[in-house]
């Protein structure tokens, strides 16, 4: 995209900028507002020049299509601000050279034209492939695809939250045929936990996982725990096996493996979005981790046990919300299969004893899982009752230290008594311990089949970026912040862009300053564009001395998505 500079006098400031996103809610005794405009017009104060379109974007080049399961993978070159992805009859807008299709049906192919959209919505000439969804015939001792219409089998996984912000289930709309982890629990990582144990094999074992996860800004964890572990926590518990992958918000990605891991290859950008293959292969030598078949870090760790727990963890960097896609999860080890499962029962701590109970039938084993952190150096925890009944505590994993302010993780066999849908758990012991998890496993003789049904927590529907507005000097830089300027010209610069999966398209933006409406700059010549940076010629020269603002609004073609505002302030001098 061409930029448009503008002859500027004086100097510009910007004390801050403050990007405001707005959160919407209702009140039903308030007036309903009317919905937001999906189609601008333009406007032009006097003394305010705004850019107009220029030649068309380049058509993109290198297209690479590649089939999977349910879905095609697209990468390609190009320096457009966004593109737009057309299949059958769908079309989505991304801001990145790739994406991914999912949803699709296998062995049916697919003809696909890609455009590049410029900052005003205009378009390229397409860019044509095909490709065609196939699914994978890896061999596995054990796999799950997740395909299935409710997810997850209950059978084959456990969702281990602290508390109740996070969900898996069937995705919704393309998405159907994965399954989705929504959360909202911040940083703090919601864990899958397989059933099935994870048994080596005498010669080569790995652990397979096809996830979008991490996007920008998330965490994936990857964990074999040998023991009854079912949450991630700090420290790592002792001769576990755990690959960390974190990403920031601008898709740099790097990677972590313990005990004693070097990572010997970067990782390439995140694309939001796209499934990546991670997997954990132990062998006679040392422990790998493996992206997309690139061998990523390295370890010298070779594991005495032969069993282990297979913990999957996601998590969301500075508080936000995540939304991850699971395609596929798989072992190639000994075999082994999921215990018989049969109700999960409610769980709580310290409830009131009153609560009634009624028993499960068919239950011929259970154990309580427990995470704990001590508030002071103590005696560890030995005892915990349930449901009236005092029964041994012992660590889930044996040499995990027990001190202030590191998660515990402990297990202990349930008594029949605790047989029932709802088991009470007391910690006997008079220290301040906080319990950040629990959950109890009930096993017997049948096997009837367990669905997960729901929506996910966090939506799919594509959202506009935040506008975020700057003022600039002559040369196009920031202004040091803290000192006034000249009144005279100055240049607005805006900027739009997301790292989403895909965004919402984008119809334009007002500018107001100081309240006063100054312009409109729409963005679909063509059809909507999504992103793009634009530059705006202010005169400030009749503005009085001190504080002014900038606000941009931005509105999308799609009346449900709702608009976006950026703010910046800034000081004239006397």
């Amino acid at each position: 995209m061409k930029r448009v500079a503008f002859a500027v006098a004086g100097l510009a400031l910007v004390v801050g900028v403050i990007v405001l996103r707005d959160t919407g809610g209702s009140d039903s005794t308030l007036p309903t507002a009317p919905p937001p405009p999906t189609k601008l017009k333009p406007y032009v104060a006097e003394q305010v020049l705004v850019p107009s379109p220029q030649s068309r974007p380049a058509t993109p080049t290198g297209v690479v299509a590649r089939g999977g399961h349910h879905k095609i993978q697209l990468n390609w070159a190009g320096d457009a601000p966004a593109y737009e992805v057309r299949w059958g009859e769908r079309t989505k807008l991304v801001t990145r050279q790739g994406t991914q299709l999912n949803g699709l049906v296998n062995d049916r192919e697919q003809q696909i034209e890609i455009r590049a959209v410029d900052s005003f919505g205009q378009r390229s000439q397409p860019a044509r492939t095909t490709a065609t969804p196939r699914a994978d015939s890896a061999p596995y001792t054990f796999v799950d695809r997740f395909d299935a219409p409710d997810e997850p089998d209950l059978q084959r996984w456990r969702l281990a939250k602290r508390t109740d912000c996070a969900r898996a289930t069937s995705g919704d709309e393309d998405d159907h045929d994965r399954l989705i982890i929504s959360s909202s629990c911040g940083t703090r990582a919601v864990t899958l936990r397989s059933r099935t144990p994870f048994v080596r094999s005498d010669d080569e074992s790995r652990v397979v996982i096809e996830t979008d996860a991490p996007s920008t800004g998330g965490k994936l964890l990857l964990d074999l725990v040998p023991g009854p572990v079912s949450v991630q926590g700090d420290p790592v518990p002792p001769n576990t096996i755990r690959a960390t992958v974190s990403t920031d918000p601008s898709g740099n990605s790097v990677v972590e493996l313990v005990p004693n891991g070097t990572a010997v290859k970067a990782l390439p950008a995140a694309l939001p979005g796209v499934t990546v293959r991670w997997e954990i292969v132990l062998t006679k030598d040392g422990t790998q981790l493996v992206r997309d078949g690139d061998v990523v870090a390295t370890s010298p760790f070779v594991p005495q046990w032969h069993e282990a727990t297979a913990l999957f963890g996601f998590a969301a960097l500075a508080g936000d919300r995540i939304r991850a896609g699971v395609d596929l999860i798989g072992y190639r080890t000994a075999k082994a299969d999921a215990p018989p499962a049969v109700p999960t029962p409610q769980v709580r701590v310290d409830g009131p004893a009153s609560v009634s109970s009624n028993p499960i039938a068919n239950v011929t084993g259970g154990q309580l899982r427990i995470a704990l952190i001590p508030s002071r150096e103590s005696e560890p925890l030995t005892a915990v009752r349930i449901n009236g009944v005092v029964v041994p505590l012992r660590p889930a994993v044996e040499g995990t230290p027990w001190k202030p302010g590191a998660e515990f993780p402990a297990v202990a066999d349930l008594p029949k008594e605790a047989f029932t849908d709802n088991v009470n758990v007391q910690l006997v012991t008079e220290e301040r311990i906080q319990v950040t998890h629990t959950d109890v496993e009930l096993t017997g003789p049948t096997n009837p089949p367990q669905r997960q049904s729901g929506t996910p927590l966090v939506d799919a529907k594509p959202l506009l970026a935040d506008p975020v507005p700057e003022v600039l000097d002559a040369s196009g830089q920031p202004i040091e912040n803290g000192a006034a300027f000249n009144r005279g010209r100055v240049v607005l610069e805006i900027r739009i862009n997301a790292l989403d999966s895909s965004v919402a398209g984008l119809a334009g933006f007002e500018i107001r300053l100081d309240g006063t409406h100054v312009a409109t700059v729409p963005t679909t010549a063509d059809g909507p564009a999504a992103a793009g940076r634009w530059r705006i010629s202010l005169n400030t020269a009749a503005m009085t001395p001190g504080a002014h603002a900038v606000e941009v609004r931005a509105f999308s073609t799609d009346s449900d998505v709702h608009p976006e505002t950026g703010y910046v302030p800034f000081l004239l001098k006397p």
